[in-house]
């Protein structure tokens, strides 16, 4: 867990905008391009309108006060249908833009899983030198705000150029010329109305970034915060029944509340930005008409200012004074988009990064393992344990034995392609090859689910299903293939490991790496399943990380890994 140092945040950078762009060249780019051009469209149709009512207010307005009630009352039939209009196009933008905002989202989701799941990032992300926090939350959570918050402040932007491109021409026109004199000197400003009102923004928006500024880094802490607390109670969930049997309530409220903690800092930080962000905002909008009765002072001395002109103006002023005013009125949202940009781009540049490995391994269609000149070592380069020169031979059987620490799992892992420090060469049928480590991941879903992973519920037909489980003393559970349950929380850990050998059973792998898969089981049904792998799988090539001298017999080679060095014998029987 990090602290709520600014050190947290990463420094903002222009790349993390790039994530934007994918989608708008995807194969689904005529969709969106098309979505986005009506929703464009409709937005155009909507300012005009508004542009409309401008007009229809000045003419209507000075027929009122001038009494022509007849007038009036003609105008409103035609008033009601451009309403009507106004509305219907605004509710289809809306519409068009909620579409187009789900359709981004399902795209980059399926795009950041494929990166996740691909090359094992999702394992890098947790266990290598560059790591990005709670990826499950940048998939789930930052790529639904990002797509959202996009679309909202990217199409507000293009209603704001719109409105104030159609409305600056009204104002620039029915304000006139400002003329004065000054120190005996003649000065005109033709369109002073349009000018003032993009001064004032300008000024406004620049003490609001100047101020303002900091709250993308606290967006982004929170954020990572607010992750950090969610991982942690998923903990909890996932680990109840030892916590529970360790009677850990008061260390978890510890560990949770040290979450909270940080939430409650960092948010101290977000409310105090945020404030200076909505008072600059708020002063900004309370004092911005002033401006404008200042500039119409003039008009109105000379007498040359009726209701009506003055309603068109206030309307076409108010109009641009927003639509320059987008970015004041949406920089909070604009400070989130950021700081959901940033984890979004780092989660890219990291899991776009080439997994780097002095290990080197390479596919073979033999059912022997093939390991040249290996060595593992620690990540900071520290040597674990020099295995050398090695061929196990198709049907083989090897026993991995060794003092804890010396490096047996590692050299699994090393073999898997999940420990990448140290040097040598590994070759062997890595598509028919299969590993079974202590601790099986077993997905909730049906129990046949859980028993076919990583293939589909479908690859195995039922009566295979059951021989599997018969074969590893989990035959009580043969008529629950179809039940859905959270297996990993109904099954023991022994279950559990019976289950991964049922597993290899249905997949009948050419070599079989089992990394104590059976260490929750009591001897008589440890030897049950090894019985079962040599009666089932007899020409399989089985390398198992074990410390009982009992599975001695069930293989007939021996690696001990001792003071850094492999040494290699022959098993008697």
């Amino acid at each position: 867990m990090q602290t709520t140092d600014d050190a947290v945040t990463p420094p903002h950078s222009l790349a993390d905008w790039k994530v934007l762009l994918p989608y708008w060249k995807s194969e689904e780019k005529l969709w969106a391009w098309s979505l986005l051009g009506g929703t464009i469209g409709l937005s155009v149709l909507y300012v005009q309108s508004a542009v409309w009512f401008g007009a229809w207010y000045h003419r209507f307005f000075d027929a009122f006060f001038a009494g022509e009630v007849g007038r009036c009352l003609g105008m409103l039939p035609f008033y009601l249908l451009v309403t009507l209009g106004s509305v219907g196009v605004h509710a289809t933008q809306t519409y068009l833009t909620q579409v187009l905002s789900m359709r981004w989202r399902l795209w980059n989701t399926k795009v950041y899983l494929r990166q996740y799941l691909s090359d094992e990032a999702y394992y890098r992300l947790e266990h290598g030198p560059n790591r990005a926090d709670n990826p499950d939350q940048r998939i789930a959570d930052d790529l639904s705000q990002m797509t959202v918050q996009t679309l909202k402040l990217g199409l507000d932007a293009i209603d704001a150029v719109t409105t104030l491109l159609s409305f600056a021409v009204v104002l620039w026109n029915i304000g006139g010329v400002l003329s004065f004199d000054w120190h005996g000197r003649h000065f005109q400003i033709p369109g002073y109305l349009f000018l003032g009102a993009v001064l004032t923004s300008l000024v406004a928006s620049g003490i609001l970034e100047r101020f303002g500024a900091s709250l993308i880094g606290a967006n982004y802490r929170q954020q990572h915060f607010d992750a950090d607390l969610r991982a942690g109670l998923m903990d909890v969930r996932r680990n109840s029944e030892q916590i529970a049997f360790y009677g850990g309530e008061n260390a978890e409220q510890l560990r949770l509340s040290g979450y909270l903690t940080y939430i409650a800092t960092n948010w101290r930080s977000v409310v105090r930005y945020t404030w200076r962000v909505n008072f600059i905002s708020e002063f900004y909008t309370g004092v911005a008409t002033i401006p404008l009765w200042l500039m119409l002072a003039p008009k109105a001395m000379a007498h040359a200012l009726s209701f009506g002109l003055y309603s068109q103006i206030n309307s076409a002023y108010t109009q641009v004074r927003i639509s320059l005013e987008w970015f004041i009125f949406n920089y909070a949202d604009l400070a989130t988009l950021r700081s959901v940009l940033q984890r979004l781009g780092e989660f890219e540049r990291v899991v776009s990064q080439p997994s780097q490995s002095g290990i080197v391994r390479f596919p073979s269609d033999a059912p022997s393992v093939q390991i040249r000149d290996l060595v593992l070592n620690l990540p900071d380069g520290k040597p674990i344990v020099q295995i050398g020169d090695l061929t196990m031979q198709g049907g083989e059987r090897w026993l991995v034995r060794g003092a804890s620490g010396s490096g047996k799992s590692t050299f699994l892992r090393a073999l898997a392609g999940l420990w990448r420090h140290g040097r040598g060469e590994v070759s062997f049928n890595m598509r028919q090859a299969m590993f079974l480590p202590q601790s099986s991941y077993v997905p909730s879903g049906t129990l046949r689910q859980a028993l076919s992973y990583p293939a589909t519920s479908d690859h195995y037909d039922t009566a295979s299903c059951q021989q599997a489980l018969e074969a590893v003393n989990l035959a009580g559970y043969g008529h629950r293939l179809e039940e859905i349950a959270d297996w990993g929380a109904v099954l023991s850990p022994g279950e559990q490991q019976r289950l991964a050998v049922a597993r290899a059973l249905l997949f009948r792998p050419a070599i079989l790496f089992l990394d104590e898969a059976t260490s929750a089981l009591d001897d008589a049904n440890e030897r049950r399943l090894y019985e079962a792998l040599l009666f089932f799988l007899p020409h399989t090539t089985c390398v198992s990380v074990a410390h009982h001298d009992a599975l001695r017999v069930f293989h007939d080679r021996e690696i001990v890994l001792e003071s850094g060095k492999a040494v290699f014998s022959m098993l008697e029987k």
